[in-house]
């Protein structure tokens, strides 16, 4: 499948809260229902149609598929390690494999040895200070960033189904294109007015297999699964949820989102789930929907089911 990699590296770090007005925790990813709402704000800010970027998606017929935003050293890609991939004990603390051993461990084969990668991220406390509106007191407190190291950040893959796929009188190719240049320069996560979020990228193109369509894969984003999706995923080798809510700020506003259990990365579910958007609005805004990107984006389990 054609795989397109964007590699970013973040001069002033960033922040993003892995739980709901988290301030002093920060993620050193960032997921993939995150970074496709970044991209859809950013898409709008340029003056394009939210909707005609958002309808394929609805109609399953997406025009490409997201991965999360995973580190990467100097040198390597980062991928998370899947978690039915526990071959010793030794590997128990490890949360991420280097590209080629990630290659091999989806292949059932082990790493000749355990990746003893320096770590490319510092995870830093900032002093914050608020000032009471009406008594002036001060109020100090902290937030958490993530710096990384010279030459190191994140990346991530998007998987082409329909690049050509026209999205107004951009094809969808351009239209991420543009999202992505206006994201890059207003940032994503947490602070953005004091530069943090903001990034340069590159892009190179790579080819990955396909899954076997009645194998397993391993998921590369987070899955909001579909009822369609619910018949499959207890048939999954090993999976886990997380519990995301948050808020959206659209219309000029803060708007509490439902919340809503996703399958995190790393889980090794069968080939055949395939996710959808979540409808999280609450039940008091009425001016648009308020969609969550849940789609799976799958990397091939060549591991025999009884292995």
């Amino acid at each position: 499948m054609r795989v397109t990699l964007y590699q970013l590296e973040f001069p002033a770090g960033f922040h993003v809260a892995p739980h709901e007005l988290s301030l002093d925790e920060t993620l050193p990813t960032i997921p993939a229902d995150t970074l496709f709402s970044a991209l859809v704000s950013a898409w709008e800010r340029r003056g394009g149609d939210p909707s005609l970027w958002l309808s394929p998606f609805l109609e399953g017929n997406p025009p490409f598929l997201l991965s999360s935003a995973f580190p990467r050293t100097q040198s390597h890609l980062l991928f998370p390690k899947p978690l039915s991939f526990q071959p010793s004990v030794e590997w128990k603390e490890v949360d991420f494999l280097p590209k080629d051993d990630f290659f091999l461990a989806a292949q059932g084969r082990i790493p000749r040895e355990v990746p003893a990668l320096k770590a490319t991220w510092d995870v830093e406390q900032i002093p914050r200070v608020t000032l009471d509106r009406v008594t002036h007191r001060s109020n100090l407190f902290y937030l958490a960033r993530v710096r990384f190291q010279p030459g190191s950040g994140l990346w991530f893959a998007v998987v082409w189904r329909n690049p050509s796929h026209p999205c107004g009188s951009f094809t969808f190719k351009q239209a991420l294109d543009v999202a992505l240049e206006e994201l890059s320069t207003t940032g994503i996560g947490g602070d953005r007015t004091v530069g943090y979020g903001r990034f340069t990228f590159r892009e190179k193109e790579d080819d990955w297999p396909e899954p076997r369509p009645q194998g397993f894969g391993v998921l590369l984003s987070r899955l909001w699964p579909t009822a369609h999706d619910w018949e499959r995923l207890p048939q999954s080798l090993a999976w886990r949820f997380v519990e995301v809510g948050g808020f959206s700020y659209t219309a000029g506003q803060h708007v509490r989102r439902k919340r809503v259990r996703l399958v995190v990365e790393g889980s090794v579910v069968p080939a055949e789930v395939r996710g959808g958007l979540a409808d999280l609005t609450p039940a008091h805004f009425h001016l648009h929907r308020i969609w969550r990107y849940g789609l799976a984006l799958l990397f091939p389990w060549e591991v025999d089911h009884g292995d």
